[in-house]
């Protein structure tokens, strides 16, 4: 288990004993908690619990996170003008 959260970007704490149970703390970047969800049943035989909270702001590391646009590029002024001015009907 300790490996996949190093993958994922994690700090994991000390394992500590909880009964039957092991308790596991740590921080994991927000941006990888829904692949730790998704992991979590095959890595714990199906047992495991995830609880997480809020803990702090941290600054990116590496390059900052890029995603594809899903509208119009304004800083392609004239394509941009040309797509906004087909979508705004004129006034009768």
């Amino acid at each position: 288990m300790l490996p996949v959260l190093g993958g994922l970007g994690a700090r994991p704490g000390a394992p500590v004993p909880d009964g039957r149970a092991l308790l596991l703390t740590g921080t994991v970047p927000a941006s990888r908690v829904h692949a730790l969800e998704r992991r979590l049943p095959e890595l714990t035989g199906g047992e495991g619990v995830l609880e997480t909270e809020f803990a702090h702001y941290r600054p990116v590391e590496g390059p900052p996170p890029r995603r594809a646009r899903t509208d119009h590029d304004p800083l392609d002024r004239d394509a941009y003008l040309l797509r906004v001015v087909r979508g705004v009907r004129s006034r009768p």
